[in-house]
C-alpha cells in the first residue's frame, strides 16, 4: 500500500467507507469500549442530522447503533476549537434522531461520541480522554443520563490503553500494520482507493481540507503570514508584501469558502473546516451568488 496519508484512513471520506463494513467498525467500537458488541443493525456514513430548516443540523462521519446504544465515530484530522462543545451538540442532535413527538425519554438508549484526534487537544500525553456527567460535589454519583464522549489521541504517550487498541491508533496515525485487524483495515482503504465512484470526493475532500485547515496548525503570527503569503501567491497570482495584514486572512478565507460552495460542498461541512460563524457563511455566500448572476 503507498503510505500516502492524504489518500488514506485519516481521510474523513475514507473513514467513513472503510466503516460501512460492519464487522469492521464493529471490532473497532469493541477495542475502543473494552466489550463485546453482538451486532450492529445499522450503520450509515456521512449521515446528515437536521431537525428543521431554522436549527443548525450537521453531519456524522460514522453513525451506527445496537440494541442498546447508538455511536458516533469522527475522524478528526486537523485541530479544531470548541471540541467539547462540538461533541455536546452531536449527542443532542443524536437524541432527536430517536426520539418522536411524544415519546417517553426512558426510549433514549446509551449515547456515544467517539472522537478520534491525530492529536492531542489537552496536551497530556492519553492515548484516550472519557468524560461522563457525575456530580461535582460527590464525583462517585453518576447523573445516570448515559451519555458518555471519549477522545482519542493516536500520538500519546501514556501506557493506559490496551495493546489491540493502541495498534489500531498507531496505525491510523502512521499507516503502519501491526495486526490482523489493521492488515483488514488496510485491505480495505486500498478498496476504497481504488473504486472510481469514491476517487472525486476523496480528493476533493483533501484539497478543500488543504485550503482551510492551515490556519488552525500554525503557532505564530510569523507562521501565519508566511503561509498566507504562500497561498495567496499561488491562488491568486497578487503581489504579498511582508506587511500582510489581517484583512489579507479574511480575503483567503473568503476564496476558499467560495471555492467550497462552487464544488457544491455542504454548508455544515464548510463551516466545520473553516472554523467561520454561520453569520460569516451567509453573507460570503449571499456576496458569491450575486457576483454569479
Amino acid at each position: 500500500m503507498n503510505k500516502d496519508n492524504k489518500y488514506g484512513i485519516r481521510n474523513q471520506v475514507v473513514f467513513g467507507l472503510v466503516m460501512k463494513n460492519e464487522r469492521l467498525s464493529k471490532t473497532c467500537l469493541e477495542r475502543i469500549l473494552g466489550k463485546k458488541i453482538t451486532s450492529l443493525k445499522y450503520i450509515e456514513s456521512e449521515k446528515v442530522a437536521e431537525v428543521s430548516a431554522t436549527v443548525h443540523g450537521t453531519r456524522f462521519d460514522v453513525y451506527c447503533e445496537d440494541d442498546e446504544s447508538i455511536y458516533n465515530i469522527e475522524m478528526q484530522a486537523y485541530v479544531v476549537s470548541a471540541l467539547g462543545k462540538r461533541s455536546r451538540y452531536y449527542q443532542d442532535m443524536m437524541d432527536m434522531i430517536l426520539l418522536d413527538k411524544g415519546d417517553d425519554y426512558n426510549l433514549l438508549r446509551k449515547n456515544v461520541v467517539i472522537f478520534i484526534c491525530t492529536y492531542d487537544p489537552f496536551g497530556l500525553g492519553r492515548y484516550m480522554y472519557t468524560f461522563e456527567n457525575r456530580c461535582a460535589q460527590e464525583p462517585d454519583l453518576s447523573l445516570e443520563d448515559e451519555t458518555t464522549k471519549i477522545i482519542l489521541n493516536t500520538k500519546g504517550t501514556q501506557n493506559d490503553i490496551p495493546l489491540p487498541l493502541r495498534h489500531f491508533l498507531h496505525f491510523i496515525d502512521t499507516d503502519e500494520v501491526s495486526d490482523d485487524y489493521t492488515r483488514e483495515l488496510e485491505q480495505e482503504v486500498e478498496i476504497v482507493r481504488n473504486d472510481d465512484r469514491w476517487r472525486q470526493p476523496i480528493m476533493t475532500f483533501e484539497q478543500l481540507l488543504k485550503d482551510c485547515k492551515y490556519d488552525t496548525e500554525l503557532r505564530t503570527r510569523q507562521e501565519v503570514t508566511e503561509e498566507v503569503t504562500k497561498r495567496v501567491t499561488e491562488e491568486v497570482t497578487e503581489r504579498v508584501t511582508e506587511e500582510v495584514t489581517e484583512r489579507v486572512t479574511e480575503e483567503v478565507t473568503e476564496n476558499v469558502v467560495r471555492r467550497m460552495l462552487d464544488n457544491n460542498m455542504p454548508k455544515d461541512d464548510i463551516i466545520k473546516c473553516t472554523g467561520i460563524t454561520e453569520e460569516m457563511f451567509d453573507q460570503i455566500k449571499a456576496v458569491h451568488h450575486q457576483t454569479k448572476q
